[in-house]
């Protein structure tokens, strides 16, 4: 390896085009400087320098050498500033996650916005996935923060934050009997209808608390079909399959093919975003998220 104390010596006498000019800029006698060039051509096995009546003239090789040096010794200079940055924060990656039915509020895309104003050197990664596997990934130190529909268990020291409560509403194919009905639509209105929901093993939390509000109003819902994802569903209810009950946020999906409308019922129909995390945040960039949501 080249040392690189060597490097900037040569990157001197290059610039200089003369070795007691280099020798006066780098605040040193010209004999060392001399031999720290012939020791860097020694182990290179090649000449770096063309000796002249007055001054040097660098060769092919040591123009080839020169480019690299500076390189090399910007990216050193540059080591100190970015460890710092990592360390404080100012670089590096922040995971975040997030259910399907969470990514589509508008909460999420705004508060992304902002933390890439204010960390634009840091890198974002998402990771959709279910709540039973975002909760694990943070136990497991995978994702700094995930965003779920129900606060995660306690006993594994995670901190649950509630974000916000987002009304639930009626999705229905707009050829639908209930389609031209008033609003609001009562919840137990839909109780002789066919229902499509958003499957439980991908959205476990919506899928409960939808479940928990029809069981409220004093019925169990009729699911002909299930899909894979939030989006997948209005699918099934444009082709006029069933209606289903989605979060507010699905609103501007599908409008043309889907008629939406104000659900009520004796108990608030909800779906509330939690952000879930490790406690003791000490991660500035965390800690920034936290301070935009509460």
């Amino acid at each position: 390896m080249i040392d690189i104390h060597k490097l900037k010596a040569f990157i001197a006498v290059v610039e200089e085009s003369n070795i007691s000019r280099a020798a006066v800029r780098l605040n040193m006698q010209q004999p060392p400087l001399t031999r720290i060039i012939k020791s860097l051509e020694d182990e290179l096995s090649i000449d770096l320098l063309k000796r002249l009546p007055r001054g040097v003239e660098v060769t092919e090789a040591g123009k080839a050498l020169y480019q690299e040096a500076l390189s090399i010794l910007a990216h050193a200079q540059a080591i100190p500033k970015r460890v710092q940055n990592i360390s404080m924060g100012l670089e590096g990656q922040i995971n975040i996650g997030f259910t399907n039915s969470v990514g589509l509020h508008s909460f999420l895309p705004a508060l992304l916005r902002n933390f890439r104003e204010a960390f634009p050197a840091v890198s974002i990664h998402l990771n959709e996935d279910g709540s039973n596997s975002l909760i694990d990934s943070i136990i497991n130190e995978k994702n700094d923060i995930v965003f779920l529909r129900k606060p995660a268990p306690i006993g594994f020291g995670l901190t649950n934050l509630h974000i916000l409560d987002e009304p639930l509403i009626v999705a229905l194919p707009n050829n639908h009997p209930l389609a031209i009905a008033e609003n609001p639509i009562h919840l137990l209105d839909l109780e002789a209808y066919d229902f499509v929901l958003y499957r439980r093993l991908a959205g476990q939390d919506l899928f409960d608390n939808i479940l928990a509000s029809c069981y409220q109003a004093g019925f169990s819902p009729k699911i002909v079909q299930e899909a894979p994802r939030l989006t997948s569903s209005l699918n099934l209810i444009a082709a006029g399959i069933g209606l289903s009950i989605v979060p507010e946020a699905i609103r501007d999906f599908w409008n043309k093919q889907i008629v939406y409308k104000t659900l009520q019922a004796d108990s608030p129909c909800i779906a509330p975003i939690y952000a879930v995390y490790k406690g003791n945040v000490e991660n500035i960039r965390l800690k920034h998220i936290l301070d935009r949501l509460k």
